[in-house]
């Protein structure tokens, strides 16, 4: 049998964290998800193209380079739904086997015939997500100057054949060693905004949940949280078992719901209140900071336990004292905090899923109430969580309980 789940608090004497020096420390560490920027291949642009509203034919793809990319449905996605009720925004986005970037503004013009408003947007598309950001900055610049003075490409196309060799040079050139991994801020205003909830996050996302994040424009920062959520479950361990990288959808509107339907998992964020109406598309529905699930299964995971809230007490802790410490160092506060906080979870993963492989081999397959202490985890409120990542995972695993053992599921990690 599928074993209770159970929502009582953790012992008194359950650790703030792992009981692992790295984690401790905070250290800054390589991230196993960060794309090199040495070749060319990561940083080259598909396309590049400008969107705007037209007033006879709705959203428009204005002009594209170069020609022959299929762009149906960009225009939908860099110009996202209610996004008029803002004057700036970015919005991250995948198209077919493309992720793109966009940038978008609205000024107030004098035109009749564009009914008071100019809206554009101007992105590039790429064949992977992780160095999109880098854009942001010229994609900015560009929507204002398509704005001011529509009909001047030029600059567009010399950025999409350039960029690789220019941002290359940039990179190499900086003097503090690190690179332009990640967004800058975006998990410390993640961490600020999800609060212990990031720990539930990060368990749904272990277990490959479809998750939706709802937000009415702006867009840009609840594209950082998918971006965050997709990066809780990096680790180092080498094992083609434990595949928990995910391909993050971005932004996403009623287009995709068949997308959806045929996809066992994904992270997305809409500003399209209607996909909470449809339960079969998702396991999570979050709406600002409130997370909600019409599944029983779920509905477990969603409770923060007292076990959540220690370790993300210690996390703040450990976050302050090594900022603290940058600070007198250099001023690359907010990458470092960015490095610091990813390199946590991927200690974190790489901890449990080696304690899990390591249980998995011994004779009794037995995870007891002191290995799951010893992981920062509550031993009754997320017996749950590992009995799904065991089942997902594949790990021959038995949970122990205060009154005896329990199978993870039927005839899985026992001849019962």
């Amino acid at each position: 049998m599928a074993m209770a789940r159970s929502s009582a608090r953790s012992d008194e004497n359950t650790p703030l964290l792992l009981d692992v020096e790295s984690i401790d420390s905070y250290d800054i560490k390589p991230d196993p998800l960060r794309v090199s920027v040495s070749g060319d291949d990561n940083l080259k642009l598909v396309a590049v193209f400008v969107a705007t509203f037209d007033t006879k034919h709705g959203n428009t793809i204005e002009w594209s380079y170069p020609k022959g990319i299929d762009l149906d449905g960009v225009e939908f996605k860099s110009l996202a739904s209610g996004l008029h009720h803002v004057l700036k925004d970015f919005i991250y986005f995948k198209v077919n086997d493309y992720y793109g970037l966009s940038c978008y503004e609205k000024i107030s013009v004098s035109n009749v015939q564009e009914r008071g408003a100019r809206m554009k947007s101007v992105g590039v598309l790429a064949s992977n997500y992780h160095q999109l950001h880098l854009h942001r900055e010229f994609l900015q610049r560009q929507v204002r100057a398509q704005l001011e003075m529509p009909g001047d490409y030029g600059s567009l196309e010399e950025y999409l054949r350039h960029f690789p060799q220019r941002v290359s040079k940039a990179l190499s050139s900086k003097s503090h060693g690190t690179q332009d991994t990640h967004p800058d801020g975006c998990f410390s205003d993640f961490l600020q905004f999800f609060g212990p909830h990031i720990f539930v996050l990060w368990k749904l996302a272990l277990l490959h949940k479809r998750i939706i994040f709802y937000s009415p424009p702006p867009v840009g920062e609840v594209c950082h949280r998918v971006y965050c959520t997709s990066l809780l479950t990096s680790h180092k361990l080498d094992s083609r078992s434990i595949q928990t990288e995910h391909n993050p959808f971005f932004y996403i509107n009623v287009a995709d719901i068949d997308t959806l339907n045929s996809t066992r998992t994904y992270i997305a964020c809409t500003t399209e209140k209607i996909f909470q109406m449809k339960p079969n598309l998702y396991d999570v529905f979050v709406d600002s900071c409130s997370l909600h699930t019409q599944s029983p299964y779920v509905e477990p995971l969603l409770t923060v336990s007292r076990a959540d809230r220690d370790r993300f007490e210690h996390l703040v802790n450990l976050r302050s004292n090594h900022l603290t410490t940058k600070a007198m160092w250099d001023g690359s506060r907010a990458e470092q905090d960015d490095l610091g906080f990813a390199e946590f979870f991927s200690e974190l993963n790489t901890v449990l899923f080696r304690t899990m492989m390591d249980v998995s081999s011994c004779d009794d397959h037995v995870m007891t109430i002191e290995t799951m202490t010893h992981l920062g985890l509550d031993p009754t409120q997320d017996r749950g969580f590992i009995s799904d990542l065991a089942v997902l995972y594949g790990f021959d695993v038995v949970v122990q309980r205060h009154t005896g053992l329990l199978c993870v599921t039927d005839c899985f990690c026992c001849d019962q």
